[in-house]
């Protein structure tokens, strides 16, 4: 497997990025008002995003990048009652197709639905449906392509109405409930505005759910005592590695003049820096960047430059 350079004496994390090439101009992401979603422009949408999903696998194999994240609006309104399609159904061969490409080029696919479609905590019954649903469907793309148990959907805990400890436990409950081939299929992320790493490390120990790691929220939204980054690698490491699966973060830096939390175009090194010095194994690191791909490139060319006099790092475009 092959990995890339980095800081001196480490080479054992694989970067990777979200949804979008810039450097194709292609997302997979097509979507349309929920008025217009008619099953014919949805198979249409279904039929362009998939065609846009091969591009971008093939791009991440010619240029080994083995972490990407699928836009979740692959399956235009997926989760939602106005698309009726058997879409795992009639596009069962081009999902072979992707799944191969993934698999020959070891590519470890994952999605994000957005906190607003999927969260643990609500204690409305329509709002957990809803969550489920996406959830569902989420697991369902990731099954489609054959992907293995390190590919997870990424949620967070979500609101903390009415209460702290009763929308905790809220979470708690729905994690119980859920069907054990969908909780497989999870990873949870703290977040920059509500729930921090220390008060989600317990939940995800306890469900034997994975922790993704973020840099950025654990900066925004510090846990009480502050965890440092070399605490937050460890400890989420240790909740991918119980299940004996390889440690996934987020890694991205503050936009200057942006509110906190904005990411910006390309990650500081910096940052990228003080998230490798604490790893104490393999691990992946999704890159949060507004230049998408292009973030992955100029960091590989930064890494590149601290082992070589002349520059020289891995493949870029």
């Amino acid at each position: 497997m092959p990995t890339f350079p980095g800081m001196e004496g480490l080479s054992t994390y694989r970067l990777g990025y979200v949804a979008q090439s810039l450097t194709l101009g292609v997302s997979a992401s097509h979507t349309c008002r929920l008025a217009t979603a008619t099953p014919q422009r949805l198979e249409a949408l279904i039929a362009q995003n998939l065609e846009e999903l091969e591009q971008l696998l093939r791009f991440n194999e010619a240029h080994g990048i083995q972490l990407f994240r699928i836009g979740s609006s692959l399956i235009p309104f997926g989760s939602h009652p106005v698309n009726t399609l058997p879409w795992w159904k009639t596009f069962a061969r081009e999902f072979a197709s992707l799944a191969r490409i993934a698999r020959q080029s070891q590519q470890r696919l994952s999605l994000h639905p957005s906190p607003a479609g999927a969260s643990l905590s609500s204690r409305h019954e329509r709002v957990r449906d809803a969550a489920l649903a996406e959830l569902r469907y989420s697991a369902r793309v990731l099954d489609m392509l054959e992907a293995g148990p390190e590919c997870r959907v990424v949620i967070h805990v979500g609101g903390a109405a009415p209460s702290r400890p009763e929308a905790l436990e809220a979470a708690h409950r729905m994690l119980d409930t859920m069907p054990e081939e969908l909780r497989q299929r999870l990873t949870i992320e703290h977040d920059d505005k509500v729930w921090t790493a220390r008060e989600v490390l317990p939940l995800a120990r306890e469900h034997g759910v994975p922790m993704v790691g973020d840099n950025l929220h654990n900066a925004v939204l510090p846990s009480d005592p502050p965890l440092s980054v070399e605490e937050l690698v460890r400890e989420a490491s240790a909740t991918w590695r119980a299940l004996d699966l390889r440690p996934k973060f987020h890694l991205a830096s503050q936009k200057v003049d942006g509110r906190p939390g904005a990411h910006s175009d390309f990650i500081v090194p910096a940052d990228f820096q003080a998230m490798v010095a604490a790893l104490d194994g393999p691990a992946d690191f999704m890159l949060e960047a507004k230049e998408k791909d292009r973030a992955v490139f100029a960091l590989r060319r930064e890494a590149g430059a601290r082992r070589s006099p002349r520059g020289q790092g891995a493949r870029a475009p």
